[in-house]
């Protein structure tokens, strides 16, 4: 679950159900109540990641944050890479289809973990910069975001 101040009744209260069928491949639903939407989700790992290669990563989703309707058809790499100290970052890049614009669009960002369960995940969604942060404990994940560097929001994520 996940609610967002200051956004289109679409990206305002977002509930998303996914399973994951192999280790490699999940599909769900996401439902945005507000707006009476239902869009399917899909992400399939094309490639793990490996010493010398990068995941790769298909799959999609509603379009970016803003967007009033469209789904949105992407490819990721990323790669998890030693920053120091044993530390670790993981960048990725990709290329998205957005139905909305109706052009292609580079999302990137890195996920960094900080330490006793907590990440900072920096965003650009090809349009706009998000920044989120995690904390993770057994089986849920907390997440606060603020939203083109203005507007606050949280999700909730649990695993089965």
């Amino acid at each position: 679950m996940r609610y967002l101040s200051g956004q289109i009744d679409r990206a305002r209260w977002r509930n998303t159900l996914v399973y994951r069928v192999t280790p490699d491949f999940q599909a769900g639903v996401e439902y945005n109540p507000l707006a009476d939407d239902v869009n399917p989700l899909a992400n399939w790992r094309v490639v793990r990641e490996g010493p010398n290669r990068p995941a790769v990563t298909l799959g999609t989703s509603s379009d970016r944050i803003g967007t009033p309707e469209g789904l949105a058809y992407y490819v990721t790499i990323s790669k998890a890479m030693e920053a120091g100290k044993g530390r670790w970052i993981s960048p990725y890049v990709g290329l998205l289809w957005s139905e909305h614009d109706e052009r292609f669009l580079v999302p990137a960002g890195a996920s960094i973990p900080l330490g006793g369960g907590v990440s900072f995940l920096p965003t650009y969604d090809g349009h706009a910069f998000h920044v989120m942060a995690s904390y993770a404990w057994e089986r849920y994940t907390l997440t606060g975001i603020l939203v083109r560097g203005r507007d606050p929001g949280v999700a909730l994520t649990m695993g089965f």
